[in-house]
């Protein structure tokens, strides 16, 4: 089970099939984001999905100084994010924020830690992402992690699944459907229940460790209560705080992703920031 799911994946990157209506984009920042359904080998019955940005479709606002206009500080903070960032450089947020050393240098330094220094998976970490981008609507941010969850192994169905207004499906049944904690429960968790049941059939013959469906579940759904209300529950915080181990300290991560990528969120939406992300095979 384990080989065929591997040689899924393979289909997926050795035979796209992108089908993208031109009447769907928009040169607005708020163009609708796509994920289209394609068929896959005729031995594989299986629905199979290549993503569309739409994040690339719009001109920006402002990416930031130019290099010859930087000031010696602002030039040591770029020599900085890029080291950084060796495959992305100075794309998202990171250009306008060089405008203003004192805000460039102490955010990447936040987003370091949030990404890279906390105790959560890059799975769990890419979905509380996700989440954000579709609260705030950030297309920019939504397709780049799309691609970065996908990468740590979310299904498309799961990021498929998470309710925003600018997420549809191919028949668009789900085109307009809000963010919001109730949609996240009745659209999102079942789809993301279902693919860890599914990985726990592919993988019982194994001892290959899997996600924890409990634990993926619980920070979704504090995530998602947190972005929808601003606040969340005292039942939601012992019941998510028990379920990551009894470790206020986790709690304190998972809040801190949600605020700074709410903040990359802003950025590349009021500046306009494309991702230059090409569809994904």
């Amino acid at each position: 089970m384990i080989l065929t799911r591997a040689l899924r994946s393979l289909v997926i990157v050795s035979y796209p099939w992108y089908i993208l209506s031109p009447s769907k984009l928009s040169s607005s920042p708020t163009s609708t984001t796509y994920l289209r359904a394609m068929s896959s080998d005729t031995n594989d019955k299986s629905a199979q999905y290549s993503y569309i940005p739409t994040s690339t479709n719009f001109p920006p606002r402002y990416t930031g100084p130019s290099e010859s206009q930087l000031t010696p500080e602002q030039k040591s903070i770029r020599q900085s994010i890029l080291a950084s960032r060796p495959t992305t450089g100075m794309s998202g947020p990171f250009g306008p924020w060089l405008a203003h050393p004192s805000i460039a240098e102490p955010s990447q330094q936040l987003g370091r830690a949030v990404r890279y220094g906390t105790s959560l998976s890059k799975r769990e970490s890419e979905l509380i992402i996700l989440l954000t981008g579709a609260k705030y609507r950030s297309e920019t941010e939504f397709d780049l992690h799309a691609r970065e969850a996908n990468w740590a192994g979310v299904e498309w169905d799961v990021i498929r699944s998470i309710p925003w207004k600018r997420l549809s499906s191919c028949d668009g049944s789900d085109e307009g459907r809000e963010f919001g904690l109730e949609n996240v429960k009745e659209f999102m968790v079942p789809v993301l229940e279902k693919e860890h049941d599914n990985m726990r059939v592919e993988a019982s013959d194994t001892s290959q460790s899997l996600p924890d469906k409990e634990r993926e579940v619980a920070i979704v759904l504090f995530a998602a209560e947190l972005l929808d209300t601003s606040v969340v529950s005292d039942e939601t915080y012992e019941r998510t705080k028990a379920v990551l181990g009894g470790d206020d300290a986790v709690l304190v991560e998972i809040t801190a992703i949600l605020g700074y990528y709410a903040y990359v969120s802003y950025t590349l939406n009021v500046f306009r920031i494309p991702s230059g992300m090409s569809p994904v095979k």
